[in-house]
């Protein structure tokens, strides 16, 4: 699949869960940031920076999406295998697209 769909469909079942997605220049930071979810003013929110590539969003997406019960939320089959892999490989590596 597309990494452009792939992330879209992400950052898609985010905004079910009521988790923002933000894209932030976390690289001019005087510290190293990588990004992930974090509790900002009492909501969920994943923050990645926006020179990331693609495959690097998809993996921190995948890696935020499946500390949640995503049971009752509507996605494609092969999305709910991709999480469920990433969650099988603690989130170590890269994810191939099935």
């Amino acid at each position: 699949m597309e990494e452009n769909r792939l992330l879209q469909e992400l950052e898609e079942i985010a905004e079910k869960l009521s988790i923002a997605v933000r894209y932030d220049d976390l690289m001019g930071m005087d510290f190293k940031v990588e990004g992930g979810l974090c509790k900002l003013r009492g909501r969920n929110v994943i923050i990645m920076d926006r020179r990331m590539p693609h495959g690097e969003r998809i993996d921190l997406l995948v890696r935020a999406l499946r500390q949640f019960d995503l049971s009752s939320v509507s996605m494609r089959p092969y999305i709910r295998l991709i999480i469920g892999e990433a969650a099988g490989s603690q989130g170590k590596g890269t994810l191939e697209n099935p």
